[in-house]
């Protein structure tokens, strides 16, 4: 048995998934215009502002850093869009509600406090993880062994409450209770022996064949609770306070968007005479990785389409699709763990990241009337959700965040197209797909108006070599040829017309040009007065002469 074991990780996200990492798209180096999202490097919009444009700048960032002047930047960078389009280096879709969003506040203040000051809509857009060469999204590494982590955990517990030291350092807590809780677990003290060490995941790198790689959403908050006989609206405290957020997400339905790796430490027969491995009950293969997963979340995630649906929430087809899948195509793979379900990222929900049997969730109450001190309480569940939407008062066609479906295959064999699950995943008519496709077909027609235009280029050119190449009386052939050409695709026959003027003209100078160029010049001429007429009588004659004289040249 080899010490170490690699497999294939092929992932395909099921919901929008958002990882952050500190970075934002700021609306000072991006413009929105129609439903896409344009990037500029600053740099590269200063080449394409003109010299006047650049002084407003400098004048306008000159000044003490202040609200004022971000908002003066935002509307200056605005009403220039269509110069810095074209310099853009990434695009992605946003949506024609959270485009309309950011032309209703962009360069604007969105409110006046109390003592006066204005405050300004700034607009940030959380940016996923990424590459920061190719700007293509990356399904970090930590974050899926994170979630596999947390499945493992649950397994090993089983539904136990917290020991009664642990509950007291809960008490007191949070991060204490939890570090005892994972070494009581994985039995370890030291990170040698903590069972995870012996597994690792790479960064999951996105596929480029994909496309763009991700899409801006809404996240918005959503109350769990069922409404009340008579209630017309239960909102969560987030939503009184009208709070969202913005957020670029690698988008759902993309069949195997990524593709990482899992590899494990086999130590088993290993001699651990300082006692530094793992226990050997806690040495999982990728079996047990993904009974585990499976195990743990999809009963979170069958009970989650449940409740939203139930709620009137839930985007209607993404719901229907996901539960055909599960008992469907996805059956028997989750069934025998070849595949696992995962949720990773921000908005995971409070039940994707505890454990069954202790869960507790803090949740605020709002402040007390008396000392105006913030409240809270521990509960079994969370009371609202954290939902991905297109438009900030959305209420329904909303998705959860962070639902992916993990593959596993064997890093030595080639990856075998899974066409149930392709087909039912594209079925999907997202927007963002609908912007995939009209950006596929302009890239398309673009490409063939270009290969249109290189292919006339090319004739030009060879014509234009070939003209030079051309003896003196050639080219006259070749224009005359021209003058004919043009005669008749337009219809026109005139006797006295340019073309019987030149053929005239050239039966004269053409007697004293070679025999090849004397005989192709009578052929030409037939051709022509074939097509004007040849006249009547003496006209005619005399015309058929001066072909036959050019035949025999000048004597």
């Amino acid at each position: 048995m080899s010490f170490l074991e690699t497999w294939r990780l092929m992932i395909s996200t099921l919901s929008p998934v958002h990882i952050g990492c500190g970075e934002d798209y700021d609306p000072t180096n991006y413009v929105i215009e129609n439903d896409t999202l344009y990037e500029f490097e600053p740099g590269a919009a200063l080449e394409v502002l003109s010299a006047p444009d650049r002084e407003q700048l400098l004048k306008i960032v000159s000044g003490n850093a202040s609200n004022e002047m971000l908002r003066q930047v935002q509307a200056f960078f605005y009403q220039r869009r269509q110069a810095l389009i074209p310099v853009a280096t990434r695009w992605l879709p946003v949506g024609p509600s959270l485009a309309a969003f950011y032309r209703s506040r962009v360069g604007k203040t969105v409110q006046v406090e109390g003592d006066g000051s204005r405050l300004v809509n700034k607009l940030e857009i959380e940016r996923t993880f990424f590459n920061p060469v190719s700007g293509a999204p990356v399904l970090a590494g930590s974050s899926v062994k994170g979630a596999i982590r947390t499945a493992l955990l649950d397994a090993v517990n089983d539904g136990q409450p917290l020991t009664d030291e642990e509950s007291q350092l809960a008490k007191k807590g949070r991060v204490e209770a939890n570090r005892k809780l994972q070494q009581r677990l994985f039995q370890y003290r030291e990170f040698d022996q903590d069972p995870m060490r012996l597994v690792q995941v790479a960064d999951a790198c996105f596929l480029e064949e994909h496309g763009v790689g991700s899409e801006v959403r809404f996240a918005v908050n959503r109350r769990r609770r069922p409404l009340k006989p008579g209630e017309l609206s239960a909102q969560s405290q987030a939503e009184q306070r009208g709070l969202y957020q913005i957020l670029e997400c690698v988008p759902a339905a993309r069949y195997r968007a990524f593709s990482g790796q899992l590899t494990q430490q086999r130590v088993d027969g290993v001699a651990d005479q300082r006692n530094r491995l793992p226990v050997e009950a806690l040495r999982w293969d990728i079996g047990d990785i993904a009974a585990a997963c499976n195990r743990f979340y999809l009963p979170i995630f069958r009970q989650e389409l449940s409740q939203l649906r139930d709620r009137g929430f839930l985007d209607a087809a993404w719901g229907t699709a996901m539960e055909t899948l599960l008992d469907g195509a996805l059956a028997r793979p989750l069934q025998d763990n070849q595949a696992f379900l995962l949720r990773v990222g921000r908005h995971s929900g409070a039940e994707s990241v505890t454990l069954d049997g202790l869960r507790s969730i803090k949740i605020l109450l709002g402040k007390d009337p008396q000392t105006n001190k913030q409240r809270s309480e521990y509960r079994a569940t969370g009371t609202s959700w954290w939902l991905a939407a297109g438009e900030v008062q959305a209420q329904t066609g909303l998705l959860p965040f962070g639902w992916v479906l993990v593959e596993r295959q064997p890093i030595d064999a080639a990856p075998q197209n899974w066409l149930e699950l392709q087909e039912a995943l594209g079925s999907l008519k997202t927007d963002y797909r609908v912007w995939i496709d009209r950006e596929r077909e302009q890239a398309r027609q673009l490409a063939a108006a270009e290969t249109q235009r290189q292919v006339a280029e090319q004739a030009r050119q060879e014509e234009e070599a070939a003209a030079a190449s051309l003896t003196a009386e050639q080219r006259a052939l070749a224009e005359l040829q021209r003058c004919f050409d043009n005669d008749q695709k337009d219809g026109r026959k005139e006797p006295g017309g340019p073309l019987a003027n030149r053929i005239n003209v050239l039966l004269k100078e053409g007697l004293e040009w070679p025999a090849a160029d004397r005989a192709a010049l009578a052929r030409l001429a037939e051709a022509i007065y074939g097509y004007l007429g040849w006249g009547s009588g003496a006209k005619k004659r005399e015309r058929k002469d001066k072909i036959q004289q050019l035949r025999q040249g000048l004597s």
